[in-house]
């Protein structure tokens, strides 16, 4: 009798590719919202605003199969989203302890609105990165409007690609399966959010005290790993993240090993959203390996002064793995049930004794 090997399989979704419905074309129309956006920075000479336009266009992330009219409303909201979150944290960005509370508010209000409405993943990532990312800037009254104009106009980009797709090529609506959910009750749901946008205002705090340049690393890997659908997946994602940044950083040495010109840079970032794509539902770790150069050379792209490469990956290293530890602090608490229940009932209890005294 075969004996099977348990080390074997409890590693096997290191390597594992799952099935998807995900047809080819999508991810050339996420990758050509990407690239369009760097592209016509370049052609302008303006390549950080391209790079700046391109956190909009990851609207198109927001696809959906729903019926034409639902689907292009879907992703105006989306994009609204996206757009919000961003100006909110780049207008608080003139103090950092109003920039790490406007941070905690959006990303509560991020959690809150997509479970409310069982927005499907990529649920409440995109929106906490370009928050996280708003963070970063530098702040300048004047350059609010140019800066929020150009994540509107990448969205509105990747909206107008979007009805085109629709119109032209995913014409028919795909009902999806129903997604197994749970009724959360509004306390519930709002513990969850709380947990996570203290998390994420933590990212910050020690991006901060560790002096980081680019401090939003920290909160996309935490973001990032608690995606998972329980705490064994955050687990699993946590792993996947480390190893395959650690992989990333190496495949980024060998592409900037060969890259010469700022049109083979935005070419190559293309290609790599493309991939993402293909590998986004498949395995998170492979999917990981691309992730990183994509994020590497995004920031070279947009970037008016050239970075020292070398210190740019070691710092992604070290951003990716205190990342991916709080987000799985994160996610033990959001996926410890006895946790949420009880926070619950004390608030449930306070809320009442309050009325009681009121009356």
């Amino acid at each position: 009798m075969k004996v099977k090997n348990p080390t074997r399989h409890h590693f096997q979704y290191l390597i594992e590719m799952k099935e998807t419905e995900r047809k080819w074309h999508f991810p050339v129309l996420a990758a050509l919202c990407i690239g369009s956006c760097l592209l016509i920075g370049w052609l302008l000479g303006k390549p950080h605003y391209g790079s700046q336009a391109s956190v909009g266009a990851l609207t198109i992330l927001y696809f959906t199969l729903a019926p034409i009219a639902q689907r292009m409303i879907h992703l105006a909201v989306c994009a609204f989203g996206m757009v919000f979150s961003f100006s909110v944290c780049l207008f608080f960005s003139f103090n950092i302890y109003f920039a790490i509370l406007s941070f905690g508010f959006v990303s509560f209000l991020a959690h809150f609105v997509t479970s409310y409405f069982k927005i499907p993943p990529p649920g409440n990532f995109f929106f906490i990165m370009s928050a996280s990312m708003a963070t970063n800037f530098h702040f300048d009254l004047e350059m609010i409007p140019t800066r929020v104009g150009l994540v509107a106009m990448g969205a509105s980009l990747s909206c107008t690609l979007a009805f085109l797709y629709s119109l032209f090529i995913a014409k028919t609506a795909i009902t999806s399966p129903p997604r197994r959910s749970f009724n959360k009750e509004q306390y519930a749901r709002g513990v969850e959010s709380t947990i996570i946008g203290f998390f994420m205002m933590l990212t910050l705090v020690i991006g901060h005290l560790l002096k980081f340049q680019n401090t939003y690393w920290i909160s996309i890997a935490a973001v990032g790993v608690i995606q998972g659908r329980n705490f064994e997946h955050v687990r699993q994602r946590n792993t996947h993240r480390i190893l395959g940044t650690f992989i990333g950083v190496g495949l980024t040495w060998i592409i900037l090993l060969f890259l010469s010109q700022a049109i083979e840079l935005i070419l190559i970032i293309t290609i790599l959203q493309f991939i993402i794509e293909m590998l986004i539902v498949r395995n998170y770790g492979f999917a990981v390996v691309f992730i990183t150069p994509l994020t590497i050379l995004l920031a070279e792209a947009g970037s008016e002064v050239p970075h020292d490469i070398t210190a740019l990956m070691e710092a992604r290293l070290l951003d990716t793995v205190i990342g991916s530890l709080i987000g799985l602090a994160t996610g033990f608490f959001l996926y410890h049930q006895k946790i949420i229940n009880n926070v619950e009932k004390n608030i449930r209890y306070s809320y009442f004794r309050i009325r009681k005294l009121k009356k």
